[in-house]
């Protein structure tokens, strides 16, 4: 096995949020299955009633000592892939780079994990290695949820240390923000404009978005509320509103608010989701929480930390502004984000990941396996 040529494997399959997995899938437990590993494969139905599956997969017997080992943990969904110059799902490599859709976010680093687990024997592996792929992390870490609430794996004497490999140019990072997104919707009723006879439900919410513009600038500007081992060191509260695209001389029928908020460790969530409830009832309007994921942090003091600084050869562990499956899985276990790539790449049109940071992703990553499960 060869990592580029698997990244371009990986690569090739469509594997945007919005469509089933399940091919890709098949390949990955067909790997792991070829590689002696255990392998459970969690199915399920996401909200538009497309088959999503998560791979869980562990080589080597589970110690005695609960907890020991160490799991190499991933996606495999993607943003979507519009407006490329090149074919995403091709995988082209032109110099020292890799083009495709999810090369960098996560699908290298993916690849990466697979190359390491092929490279151990289970007589070499005194604790146990797993690999965790899962769906839909890009739209809520649905899948991650579905593992830590279903998988026998997960739930029965899982290590106490993952790496969650998304690109980070194989710095170490200790912690990222959360993430909770509601709607708020305003109803109103259709109408010519100019008959009048219409109810505007822009209009109707105007004064809510005038309350969470408030809470936006509180956030951004009182320093009570910041904390400065993130950059930005404030909370993110962004506000997007739509009415469907209705046309200059209809009355719109339903305007939406979908706030996104960013939570930090340390900071009381459940504050300001009250507060923005208490806006909606006073203005009539209908409010529902579309998912709340809670921040990642792992302490400076984990062996994991410190493993992970000495691997990599680096003096600190960072924080970043955007969350992983480690909103999920940082609740059982200690997590660093450890992967190959910039993610200054990720999402962006002409996705790339540099070859040699597949080398050095897939070196990196053997080190981990070296010492949490070879001593």
């Amino acid at each position: 096995m060869e990592v580029v040529n698997l990244t371009q494997k990986l690569i090739s399959y469509n594997t945007v949020s919005h469509y089933s997995n399940l091919e890709v899938m098949d390949l990955i437990q067909h790997l792991m299955e070829e590689m002696g590993c255990n392998v459970e494969r969690i199915e399920y139905t996401d909200k538009n009633g497309v088959i999503k599956a998560n791979i869980i997969a562990q080589k080597g017997n589970v110690d005695t000592d609960l907890g020991k080992g160490i799991a190499l943990m991933g996606h495999i969904d993607t943003v979507p892939a519009d407006g490329w110059d090149l074919d995403p799902f091709e995988g082209r490599v032109n110099g020292n780079k890799i083009y495709g859709r999810g090369s960098c976010d996560m699908k290298g680093s993916v690849a990466c994990m697979i190359e390491v687990i092929s490279r151990y024997s289970v007589n070499e592996l005194k604790s146990p290695l797993y690999l965790v792929v899962t769906a839909d992390e890009e739209i809520g870490s649905t899948g991650a949820q579905i593992v830590a609430e279903k998988s026998e794996m997960f739930n029965k004497n899982f290590p106490r240390f993952g790496i969650i490999g998304e690109p980070t140019m194989l710095q170490v990072i200790r912690a990222h923000k959360g993430v909770i997104q509601f709607v708020v919707k305003s109803h109103g009723r259709f109408g010519h404009s100019s008959t009048g006879e219409g109810e505007n439900a822009n209009l109707n919410i105007i004064p809510f978005l005038n309350e969470m513009k408030e809470i936006h600038n509180r956030l951004v500007s009182d320093p009570q509320y910041f904390n400065y081992d993130f950059n930005p060191p404030f909370s993110d509260w962004n506000i997007t509103i739509s009415d469907g695209n209705t046309a200059a001389n209809v009355t719109p029928a339903l305007s939406t608010c979908t706030v996104t908020y960013r939570p930090m460790p340390g900071h009381d969530p459940q504050y300001w989701l009250e507060l923005a409830k208490q806006h909606a009832d006073k203005y009539d309007l209908e409010m529902e929480t579309l998912c709340w994921r809670e921040p990642m942090m792992t302490s400076t003091n984990s062996d994991l930390v410190q493993s992970a600084l000495d691997i990599t050869k680096t003096k600190q562990a960072l924080t970043v502004p955007y969350g992983t499956d480690g909103v999920i899985f940082g609740k059982y276990m200690d997590l660093v984000v450890v992967g190959p790539g910039s993610i200054s790449q990720a999402h962006t049109i002409d996705e790339w990941i540099e070859l040699d940071q597949l080398e050095q992703g897939v070196n990196v990553f053997s080190q981990f396996v070296d010492r949490f499960c070879c001593t």
